[in-house]
């Protein structure tokens, strides 16, 4: 079995950082999304309803300077619900 030396390694290391950044860019990555960020996570097309889900309790979200922030564990705990 061949060993890496240091300068290959590093050269793997940029190619699968590269391809992860790719992968997960404007993925969201913390608690709080945004309405555009929140839709795509929720699978869902319009804001309509997910303003009827935070309405009605579902998910927890609120405005705060005119933009909506969206809870992203309530969202997966909604999801994981037997509600839907």
């Amino acid at each position: 079995m061949e060993t890496l030396d240091k300068k290959q390694l590093e050269l793997i290391a940029e190619l699968v950082a590269e391809r992860l950044k790719e992968q997960f860019q404007g993925a969201p990555v913390g608690r709080w999304l945004t309405m555009p960020q929140a839709l795509e996570y929720a699978k869902l097309k319009t804001e309509k309803t997910m303003r009827m889900w935070i309405k009605k309790g579902y998910i927890y979200g609120f405005k705060r300077s005119g933009h909506w922030i969206i809870d992203r564990q309530s969202i997966d705990d909604w999801y994981s619900s037997d509600k839907l």
